[in-house]
C-alpha cells in the first residue's frame, strides 16, 4: 500500500510543479480576439512573476487574421526563420506530431522546436507547414496526450490558442484542458449562443469579455447576473488603438513591457490594470483546481486505507 501511495504522489507531485493545460477558446469565429487576449494574458503572468514560470504557447488554427507568430514576432523575425532553412521542416506543431508518431519522446524535441520570444521564460511553437487540416487533426487526436506530457515536462504553464470550429483537435484540447477560458463579446446573440448551447464547457470555464467598452448595454456585471457566473470567473479586455497598433507590427510584448510599471495614457492604464486581473485570474484558477487535486487525491488515500482495514 505505502509502495503504491509513494508512487502516485510521485506522479502526482511532479504535477504540481505547476503544470496547466489552458486553452483560450470562443464560439464566436476568428473576429473574438482569442489569439491576442491569450497572448496579453500569458505574457502578463510571466511579467506578474517575474520570468520564473516557464510558458510555451501554441495553436490549433491557421487564421487568415492573425496567428501567435503575427501576434509575437516582428515581420523581420518572422522572416529571418523562414529564410533559415530549417522553419519548415523542424519547427512547429505539425512536425512534432509526426515525430511523436514515429516514436520519438524525448523532451529536447520540444526544445529544439520552438521559438524564444522577447520574455525569456516564454516560446512559441508554431503550428508549422500544415498542408492539410483533416490529416493534422488525425495526427493530433493520435498522439495528444503524448503530446501534452511532453509539453508538461518542459513547461508549467501550456497556453493553447483554439479554433472556435468543433473539429477534432478542438473537442480533445477542451476536454483536456484543465482551465478553459471562453472569449466572450458584448453582442447578446455571441453570449446566449455559449450559455444555452455550451454548456459541458461552464465547469471549468473562466470568461473574458473582449474589446470591453463599460458603456455598452451587455457589461460584464449584467453578464455575471443574467447567466449566474461568478464574478471572480469573469473579466475584461479593454479596447486601446496603442495595442492594435502593436499587434500589426508584432510588437504585443514591446507594448505590455513598456506600460507595465507605467502606462503612458489613460487609456493604456485601463488595459494594463485589467490585464494583470486577467493574468491573476488565471493563476487563481490554477491554484483551486491545484487545492482541489490535492483534497481528491487525500480523501482517496484515506478510502483506501479504510477498505484495506476492513
Amino acid at each position: 500500500m505505502q509502495e503504491k501511495w509513494g508512487h502516485c504522489y510521485k506522479n502526482f507531485f511532479v504535477g504540481m510543479r505547476g503544470q496547466m493545460k489552458i486553452a483560450f477558446w470562443s464560439n464566436g469565429g476568428e473576429k473574438m480576439c482569442v489569439t491576442a487576449n491569450m497572448a496579453s494574458i500569458a505574457s502578463m503572468v510571466s511579467l506578474r512573476n517575474a520570468g520564473r514560470v516557464k510558458e510555451i504557447l501554441l495553436e490549433n488554427h491557421f487564421s487568415r487574421n492573425k496567428s501567435l507568430e503575427d501576434v509575437l514576432l516582428q515581420p523581420m523575425q518572422q522572416d529571418f526563420l523562414r529564410e533559415s532553412g530549417g522553419y519548415n521542416v523542424k519547427y512547429g506543431l505539425d512536425y512534432i506530431l509526426k515525430r511523436i508518431y514515429c516514436g520519438d519522446r524525448d523532451r529536447e524535441l520540444i526544445k529544439n522546436s520552438t521559438v524564444d520570444l522577447m520574455l525569456s521564460n516564454m516560446c512559441l511553437l508554431p503550428s508549422g507547414m500544415v498542408f492539410n487540416k483533416e490529416v493534422f487533426n488525425y495526427d493530433f487526436s493520435m498522439v495528444h496526450r503524448e503530446l501534452f506530457k511532453i509539453l508538461e515536462e518542459v513547461s508549467e504553464y501550456i497556453f493553447i490558442d483554439t479554433e472556435s470550429n468543433q473539429n477534432l483537435s478542438t473537442k480533445q484540447i477542451l476536454f483536456d484542458a484543465d482551465i478553459v477560458v471562453v472569449n466572450l463579446t458584448q453582442n447578446p446573440d455571441n453570449i446566449r449562443d455559449f450559455f444555452e448551447n455550451y454548456t459541458s464547457i461552464r465547469e471549468k470555464a473562466i470568461y473574458i469579455v473582449g474589446k470591453y467598452r463599460p458603456e455598452r448595454k451587455w457589461t460584464r456585471k449584467r453578464i455575471s447576473y443574467e447567466y449566474n457566473v461568478p464574478r471572480n470567473r469573469i473579466g475584461i479586455m479593454p479596447y486601446t488603438i496603442e495595442l492594435e497598433y502593436a499587434i500589426d507590427a508584432g510588437r504585443l510584448q514591446q507594448y505590455l513591457c513598456s506600460n507595465y510599471m507605467r502606462a503612458t495614457s489613460r487609456e493604456n492604464e485601463f488595459f494594463i490594470r485589467h490585464c494583470k486581473k486577467n493574468a491573476k485570474l488565471v493563476e487563481n484558477t490554477a491554484r483551486e483546481i491545484k487545492k482541489e487535486m490535492i483534497r481528491s487525491i487525500e480523501l482517496q488515500k484515506i478510502d483506501d486505507a479504510c477498505k484495506e482495514n476492513r
